[in-house]
């Protein structure tokens, strides 16, 4: 995993999304210049086929979008599978830019995996302002599609206070744009301080157990929400629509190597 860590020294995201454990306990990472970036990859020794962009903060959203695709363009150099995640809207010379990095990937026997966030429909303080709408988010996963990338639409986290049938419209809504659905479980905060954002100050209660990340080397134990009907809900729809359905990025990208991108070697190792 690769970032270009904080927007500012006073503010890590360009986005306030109430349910990010960035906030609260998550390693953040160090702010770099793509060349120190390139560098510490070419130091990393373990075998890796999967560079993803960016696990903290949306190293994509303005005013760093220009940033952020010339650090997708520069790992072009290895050779691997990319990934990135983004709450933002590109603009139609962004899009051209992707599109463009895409086909240099393809044609070194590689994919780019495009992820587009939305945790919601009918709950806005979620994702509050500058993020836009989740209905413009799903039209952009369907413009990656269309240009050739493969669209990942990122259902996650479920929240507690959000319903099931909110997530299945989601899914409805993206079905043609998304050639992948993965969902994921929300981990807060123990001492309340995420709960308090995303519960909008009412007192929560909703089932949890304490776990630490598998994902982050951060010591932290957190309170895990499964969402375990969400899932169920969201599986069964994903299978009626024949589409693919994950609660992990590394089974959906194995899927992908294998449905997707036959000509790629179907083992993913995340770099992080």
């Amino acid at each position: 995993m690769v970032s270009l860590g904080p927007l500012t020294q006073r503010r890590y995201c360009v986005y306030r999304c109430p349910f990010c454990y960035v906030q609260a306990g998550f390693l953040k990472y160090a702010a770099l210049e793509i060349p120190e970036i390139l560098e510490w990859i070419k130091s990393v020794r373990e075998p890796y086929d999967i560079i993803f962009v960016s696990g903290d903060t949306d190293s994509f959203g303005p005013p760093r979008t220009e940033k952020g695709l010339a650090l997708l363009r520069a790992l072009l150099q290895f050779g691997v599978d990319l990934l990135f995640t983004t709450r933002a809207l590109l603009n139609d010379d962004h899009l051209r830019e992707l599109e463009d990095i895409n086909d240099s990937c393809r044609s070194r026997g590689r994919r780019v995996f495009a992820y587009v966030s939305v945790a919601q429909l009918h709950h806005p303080h979620l994702e509050p302002r500058p993020i836009a709408s989740p209905y413009e988010r799903i039209a952009q996963l369907g413009r990656f599609k269309a240009n050739g990338l493969i669209s990942v639409l990122a259902l996650r986290p479920f929240l507690p206070n959000v319903p099931v049938e909110e997530y299945l419209e989601i899914i409805k809504l993206a079905q043609t744009n998304a050639d992948i659905i993965v969902g994921e479980v929300w981990y807060a905060d123990q001492a309340g301080k995420m709960d308090e954002r995303v519960f909008e100050g009412t007192p929560a209660n909703y089932p949890f157990t304490l776990k630490q990340m598998d994902f982050d080397e951060n010591e932290e134990v957190w309170k895990v929400f499964e969402g375990k009907e969400i899932e169920a809900s969201a599986a069964q729809l994903c299978a009626d629509l024949n589409l693919p359905f994950f609660m992990r990025s590394r089974p959906a990208i194995e899927w992908a190597r294998r449905n997707l991108a036959k000509s790629v070697s179907s083992s993913s190792n995340f770099l992080g």
